[in-house]
């Protein structure tokens, strides 16, 4: 029975403990028992709360007894990566610095989680303080890739990614500042939905970057991300820079059909800097997008050359700012690589990180106008390349040399700079059989329409 459970997706979890098929207690000690076998070869946890856990689906199954009505989560066995506040827990946020850290209350997204109904499993691995696109964790272990342990899982939300593929839990929450939703998703083969910056609270979260940092969905289909997304988006007083709108209707948009939308293929994106066979699966997603009723016609998106390293001294002056105290006060417990990073951004002038601010404003009205001016949708690339090896520090596509690391997020920070929302889907698997990923991003507050448009390219067999 625990193997059939965690087979399921979360909606149908959720449908048959409220239908009384299974309890949420037999859900929860599925997935725990996946947790502790697979768990520790991926580095996939970092605190997996099997106590916490039982409680908390006893409480369901004490409340479908009582006829209470669930909410839409009913049971259905959660992960919150690390950085997420909840109540008796440790946030660690990957580092050594914060690992004796307990939270006193739940975050308020942990919370809404938990008013939903889910059953909230323990807290996943992460590159340390969430800096970093690979999954590398000198202090937990890197977290690694669930179709080939010798290659990155990507990050930062690799815990959210590996745990998802491999039935440890049934949805997980990654944070994206640069593509850390989007990334794992990518090399993983999940789902996964960065939100609109500010439709999702990020109070009581450990932060990267105030200005970039979205909270959101890693699943195995669009409908589970859509149920997730129904149960955190909207306004939160705790946040400031919460989004004081109506949350979308997540649920009622899977239904809508495909024909009329127009999508951009934005290949100027991505071809001429990742792997053919990357470029075959955006191609083969733009085809089935069509027979679908979409139709896909090329765009460009202007000015990428500024808009690339305008996003890097946006993040890196403010995650310079976040960590000055500990970076001058407890510099040698950092990763020496997230250090350097971090390192850079106190060099970065005042002048520098208004300048990108005013180009921010100045790029985004031009990418509304000249983009999506034109069409629903923008198609893209979500990583470059398949999952690279955890020892490569290079690269090489198309005879030319790139960073791994910095080549892994180069397709995705873009995204967060303009504040957009993107869902990551998988589009096939290599020669070499590691996934290979797209995204489909839309204007600001469509993220109801980008998930229900995965979902339609789903049921077509398109993904």
């Amino acid at each position: 029975m625990g193997d059939d459970i965690t087979r399921l997706g979360a909606a149908q979890i959720a449908e048959q403990i409220r239908s009384k098929k299974i309890s949420a207690t037999e859900a929860a000690q599925a997935f725990l028992a996946r947790a502790e076998k697979i768990g520790p070869a991926l580095n996939t946890w970092i605190t997996l709360d099997r106590e916490g856990a039982l409680l908390g689906a006893g409480k369901i199954d004490e409340a479908i007894a009582a006829g209470d009505n669930l909410g839409p989560l009913g049971g259905v066995p959660v992960g919150l990566k690390d950085l997420i506040d909840v109540d008796g827990l440790k946030t660690t946020a990957g580092s050594l610095i914060y690992k004796d850290n307990v939270a006193v209350r739940d975050a308020p997204i942990t919370r809404m989680i938990r008013d939903s109904g889910a059953v909230i499993l323990g807290k996943l691995n992460l590159h340390e303080f969430a800096f970093g696109p690979s999954g590398h964790n000198p202090h937990y272990g890197d977290q690694k890739n669930p179709w080939d342990p010798e290659r990155v899982t990507g990050g930062s939300s690799g815990g959210s990614g590996n745990a998802v593929l491999t039935a440890q839990a049934a949805i997980t929450i990654g944070s994206d500042t640069g593509g850390s939703i989007r990334i794992p998703t990518s090399l993983c083969g999940a789902i996964g939905h960065k939100p609109t910056f500010g439709l999702v609270t990020k109070a009581a979260c450990f932060p990267l970057s105030w200005s970039l940092d979205s909270f959101g969905p890693l699943a195995t289909s669009a409908e589970d991300c859509a149920l997730m997304m129904a149960a955190i988006a909207g306004p939160d007083p705790e946040d400031p820079s919460s989004l004081q709108v109506e949350a979308p209707d997540f649920m009622g948009a899977l239904g809508t059909s495909l024909k009329g939308v127009r999508i951009g293929h934005a290949r100027n994106y991505y071809v001429d800097q990742s792997e053919p066979e990357t470029v075959a699966g955006v191609e083969a997603a733009a085809r089935a997008f069509e027979e679908a009723g979409a139709s896909v016609v090329e765009v460009e998106i202007p000015d990428l050359e500024n808009a690339y390293p305008m996003a890097t001294n946006f993040m890196m002056s403010e995650a310079a700012a976040i960590h000055e105290k500990n970076v001058r006060e407890r510099a040698g417990d950092y990763d020496p690589k997230v250090l350097e990073r971090l390192q850079i951004g106190f060099f970065i002038p005042a002048t520098t990180y208004i300048q990108a601010q005013r180009y921010r404003s100045q790029w985004t009205a031009r990418v509304l106008k000249e983009v999506f001016g034109k069409v629903d949708f923008v198609l893209a690339a979500s990583t470059p390349m398949p999952a690279p090896l955890r020892s490569a520090s290079t690269v090489t596509i198309g005879g030319k040399d790139y960073d791994a690391r910095a080549h892994l997020i180069s397709l995705t920070r873009h995204i967060n700079f303009l504040g957009f929302p993107s869902t990551g889907f998988p589009t096939g698997f290599s020669q070499g059989g590691l996934p290979l990923g797209a995204q489909l991003i839309g204007p600001p507050l469509h993220d109801h329409k980008t998930i229900g448009a995965i979902h339609q390219l789903e049921k077509t067999g398109g993904t």
